[in-house]
């Protein structure tokens, strides 16, 4: 998927595919299957992904093999939500499935269709673009940066014990069944627009959740359980497979946890007692979860939970510099002027962001006031910078101090701590 950005040949030419055309969504499927290692799609499969990427803007790269048209080259965007820090949801156009095929590198494939993406989100009013690097070294030429992180944790199911002044277990719980996912969807929505880094997760995202079964959200031995508060409102749920992994008749099952989700610290410890509660289960092992994961706090001993590398996860790219600083809010105070340098031409300016006292609201965050300037910056930094700055999640004093971006020490310590947030920014949501 390597793309060194020169002009793509004559002879290759580009379409937008409908995914209601089964045999043009097959030929378009056909590349990412490639690229990402993965089998051809069965007639289920591609009905799974008709269903999935219906609304979506499909962009493929055909060129003539052995005297066949063939596609070569895809992207995949559609427009979404992402919660900002302070300020909810903001729009974003989603980019996914950026795929070339090994025999058409290094030709600007890439270059051309996800510049075309970046100029039309652009035009039609996008502040930001996002999407899921597989390879970190690519994105960062298209003024990508790390906005998010995970980790993966292991919870050892015998070392389980809650505080006795962590939040009470109040509420009940139930099994869900398949396909039923509308309190499900509805707690997801609650608590993303709550956490900065989320993205929405549609329609199409939450039929496919219903359908459990090989390579699916859920496997044939997956489970959801959801829990309600004492009133019977949804307000937690968790979604986990299992295996059996014993030897002879000493229990050693492994709980995969796929998704779990609370709107309350109740609710959460509820969730995670019951998790480690589940007979002939040693171990629960979840991936993509929060750097800042609530739940070690919550433990008589914190080390019941060990957790595995963290690695980046969502990638952003400012379009618009004074509508992506404007978008968000701020729990400091202070005015610094940013020049902000895109290798693209796409959103290069030079802006003050202005964070008075005087505009802050009740629940303690600031709006901002964001002009252009022509004044001398304090911080030059490139758009790729400004994008992992822009949730939280990355310290402008570790960017100086790596001279990744120009700035006085303090300088850098105004900008990280105008750009703070109380919580680690987390999206748990692929796309």
């Amino acid at each position: 998927m390597q793309d060194t950005g020169r002009p793509a040949p004559p002879q290759l030419r580009t379409t937008q595919v409908d995914p209601d055309d089964r045999q043009a969504l097959r030929a378009w499927a056909v590349p990412s299957r490639t690229a990402f290692l993965e089998a051809a799609p069965t007639e289920e499969g591609l009905e799974d992904r008709r269903r999935a990427v219906r609304g979506h803007r499909l962009t493929a790269v055909h060129d003539t093999v052995a005297g066949e048209d063939r596609v070569v080259a895809t992207l995949r965007s559609f427009d979404s939500e992402l919660t900002v820090p302070g300020a909810g949801p903001v729009s974003v156009d989603a980019v996914s499935t950026a795929t070339v095929l090994p025999t058409h590198r290094r030709r600007g494939l890439l270059s051309r269709m996800l510049t075309a993406d970046l100029e039309r989100a652009r035009g039609e009013g996008h502040a930001l673009a996002a999407l899921i690097a597989l390879e970190a070294p690519i994105y960062g030429r298209f003024g990508f940066g790390a906005a998010t992180r995970a980790t993966s944790l292991v919870l050892d199911h015998a070392r389980v014990a809650f505080r006795p002044d962590a939040p009470a277990a109040t509420g009940s719980l139930e099994f869900v069944p398949a396909r039923r996912t509308d309190e499900l969807a509805a707690v997801h929505d609650t608590a993303r627009r709550a956490r900065p880094g989320a993205i929405a997760r549609d329609a199409a995202w939450w039929e496919a959740a219903g359908r459990r079964g090989e390579g699916r959200w859920l496997g044939p031995r997956g489970h959801v359980v959801l829990h309600r508060d004492e009133q019977g409102t949804a307000d937690g749920y968790a979604a986990y497979d299992v295996s059996d992994d014993s030897v002879g008749r000493v229990p050693n099952g492994t709980l995969h946890l796929r998704d779990l989700t609370a709107t309350t610290p109740s609710a959460y410890r509820a969730l995670w007692e019951f998790l480690a509660s589940i007979d002939l289960v040693r171990v629960t092992r979840a991936a993509d979860r929060p750097v800042d994961e609530l739940l070690p706090h919550l433990l008589v001993d914190p080390r019941a939970v060990q957790t595995g590398p963290v690695d980046d996860f969502l990638w952003l790219r400012v379009l618009d510099v004074p509508g992506a600083l404007a978008a968000r809010r701020y729990l400091g105070c202070g005015t610094l002027v940013l020049r902000v340098a895109d290798p693209l031409g796409l959103a290069g300016s030079t802006v003050r962001l202005h964070v008075a006292a005087q505009r802050c609201g009740a629940d303690g965050w600031v709006c901002p006031e964001v002009t252009t300037t022509d004044a001398e910056p304090d911080v030059v930094l490139p758009v790729a910078e400004l994008g992992s700055l822009l949730l939280g999640g990355t310290s402008a004093v570790a960017l100086q101090r790596a001279g990744r971006i120009e700035a006085t020490p303090a300088a850098a310590q105004a900008l990280a701590t105008l750009m703070a947030a109380p919580e680690q920014p987390w999206c748990p949501t692929w796309f």
